[in-house]
């Protein structure tokens, strides 16, 4: 379990000119994708069913199952519905996402039914990062008050995609304001990972290569050895690496072989992202210093 502290915030200005640290880095995703739209239903065809109409009734009641709330003697205790299931435990109402791929305006809709304001986006993540908050943001909550915002796994350990395994979030029963979060979920095949990690940390896509200021050339021969495929991320480094810009317009720039890469990242299954600038200079302008070395370990 992580706490859903420090949310990410990119500012008016950031998203305006050069940026610097994480803000710049969240910038990545709306770089490369459009958002995600919530996913859509598909219409199968309706076969026709000549029933009795006693038997008919029957086959109809036992299809139609909605939404659940279960109310005590002080208001609801519990609420399902389609995409998830929430419960009062010990002073948190815990939602367990039965469905990561659905509609998220139902996962609004279950937070509401029992009287918390918590707007769930559900989006493809790397394998570290499923169960992460990828982002989010909190607004006119109170100072001390019961503001738990919780992500995670249950049961501790499992795979999403076995039998009992499920995305998780706890909040506070009376939670102040409003909270937005964004999630991690398992990623379909060719799905664009919307989370950001190092691919060079242990069990990572180059687990144990030193990418980091070294020419294009060399980082691609590397991933390509291991399977890989490559993409590019464009970014134009502040002339002291502290910091850097990009521009959408550049993405599609041919990369060179003598290029630099600053940093490797998980893009989707079989394919890491190389963060690059065709100048050198002499900071690393992602860490604004060397990159550390414990994100570097075999």
């Amino acid at each position: 379990m992580n706490e859903l502290q420090g949310l990410a915030r990119v500012r008016d200005e950031d998203l305006a000119g050069r940026s610097t640290g994480p803000a710049a880095r969240a910038l990545f995703d709306a770089i490369l994708t459009a958002e995600s739209p919530s996913p859509a239903r598909t219409r199968r065809p309706r076969r026709r069913l000549v029933l009795g109409l006693a038997v008919a009734a029957a086959f109809t009641s036992a299809l139609v199952v909605g939404p659940t709330l279960v109310a005590g003697p002080h208001g609801a205790t519990s609420y399902a519905n389609a995409a998830m299931h929430i419960e009062l435990r010990d002073g948190l109402w815990v939602a367990r996402v039965k469905d990561p791929h659905a509609d998220w305006a139902l996962y609004e809709e279950a937070f509401r039914a029992v009287g918390v304001d918590v707007t769930l986006e559900i989006v493809p993540a790397a394998p570290d990062h499923v169960g992460h908050h990828l982002g989010g943001g909190r607004s006119g909550m109170t100072s001390g008050g019961p503001n738990t915002l919780v992500t995670g796994i249950e049961p501790d350990g499992c795979l999403i995609g076995e039998e009992g395994c499920h995305l998780v979030i706890k909040v506070d029963e009376n939670l102040s304001g409003r909270a937005y979060i964004r999630l991690g979920r398992a990623a379909k095949p060719g799905e664009v990972y919307k989370s950001h990690g190092t691919a060079t940390k242990a069990g990572g896509m180059l687990s144990g290569f030193r990418v980091d200021e070294r020419p294009v050339s060399v980082v691609r021969k590397e991933a390509e050895r291991r399977g890989l495929q490559v993409v590019y991320q464009i970014i134009e480094p502040n002339l002291d690496g502290q910091g850097f810009g990009l521009d959408p317009d550049d993405q599609s720039l041919p990369v060179g072989d003598d290029w630099i890469v600053w940093d490797a990242e998980p893009h989707a299954d079989g394919v890491v992202r190389l963060i690059v600038s065709e100048e050198r200079v002499p900071l690393n302008p992602l860490y604004g210093g060397p990159k550390p070395r414990e994100l570097t370990s075999g």
